[in-house]
């Protein structure tokens, strides 16, 4: 089965409440841990319009990709925003000329609804809807996504889905964690995977997608991009000097590479210091866990120490206990900590 994944906008489209956040990039992450899930199955081939994060395709280049590649299943990936900060919820939106997909849009729906519940206590399913409007003197889609996506009859179901709104605040939080993403994309894999009777493969799926040099790339600027640090790339892809890449080259990037804020983390048991030549840890440091309490980037430029992307690590946590204490509020380098999971709203 073929399936096109879609994710809305480009890197820093529809900034969100909470500084950092971008729709463009956090649907870009979601459907790579979403193609990494449905690729779990037998026989399942995932294509995602934007080949690269940076990508902005037309609106009739993502949905005639699905019908370029011969998908049955077309989703383009987004979160909502309304002027009204109090505005939530998930929405789904069908092709009119699929009205057999209401009851799969539906189940991805419901799906990601429960999920987001758990942790936002106020998302609820808004509707699987249609918008239409008049096209080449008959009635079509308003979204262009899903106009072009079934100008073939092999795209049986196209949909949109909007993931709550980056315009409220919880719901701006939730899809700001990487945990959330990984719990969104397993539910609507699960949907998938029942509804169309797909078998789960005995293959290990990749935790990390490939980016492939192109003229005038540095590990510094890829690594910027996809929100980690040029030694982290350099260390994973076994790369002896990072001032050498080659145009072609394919570099892996961990999907879950992002530290948000509210995760909590760990200084790596190796290191000595808080940042690249920066001030010794006091022994005591690694005996805790740690809140992200800041993360220092801006639109992807690093702007802490010697270049490295940086988070405040804020209360410490005992970790026999789990019980929160004082804040130790230092700045510690990405590169120099792991992170142990986002933090449980």
């Amino acid at each position: 089965m073929k399936i096109t994944l879609d994710p809305g906008h480009g890197q820093f489209g529809n900034p969100g409440v909470l500084a950092g956040y971008y729709e463009g990039t956090r649907v870009y992450m979601l459907a790579q841990i979403l193609k990494r899930e449905l690729e779990k199955y037998e026989d399942t081939e995932v294509i995602i319009t934007r080949k690269d994060i940076t990508d902005n395709p037309s609106l009739a280049n993502r949905g005639g990709e699905a019908v370029r590649n011969g998908s049955e299943l077309f989703i383009s990936l987004h979160s909502n925003a309304a002027s009204n900060p109090a505005a939530h919820g998930v929405s789904v939106f069908r092709s009119v000329k699929r009205p057999e997909s209401e009851k799969l849009g539906r189940l991805l729906g419901e799906a990601v609804v429960d999920t987001m519940k758990k942790r936002t206590d106020i998302t609820y399913l808004r509707g699987v809807m249609t918008r239409t409007e008049s096209y080449d003197g008959e009635v079509a889609d308003y979204y262009g996504v899903l106009r072009s996506s079934v100008k073939s009859d092999k795209v049986k179901y196209s949909f949109i889905i909007e993931h709550g709104f980056h315009t409220n605040l919880t719901e701006c939080e939730y899809m700001f964690s990487d945990e959330s993403l990984q719990e969104i994309a397993e539910a609507e894999a699960k949907v998938i995977a029942e509804y169309f009777g797909l078998r789960e493969s005995g293959d290990k799926p990749k935790d990390y997608i490939e980016y492939v040099v192109k003229p005038g790339d540095t590990l510094s600027a890829i690594a910027r991009k996809y929100g980690t640090t040029w030694r982290a790339l350099a260390e994973y892809n076994d790369i002896k000097n990072p001032d050498l890449i080659i145009d072609g080259q394919i570099i892996k990037i961990p999907v879950s590479s992002e530290i948000n804020i509210g995760d909590v983390v760990r200084i790596k048991a190796d290191k000595d210091t808080y940042y690249p030549d920066g001030n010794p840890f006091p022994g005591w440091v690694k005996d805790y866990d740690y809140v992200v309490a800041k993360t220092a980037d801006s639109r992807g430029e690093p702007v802490c120490r010697n270049g490295d992307r940086c988070v405040l690590l804020g209360n410490k946590i005992n970790r026999k206990t789990g019980s929160h204490g004082s804040s130790i509020n230092s700045w510690a380098s990405i590169e120099y900590i792991e992170k142990i999971r986002a933090e449980k709203k």
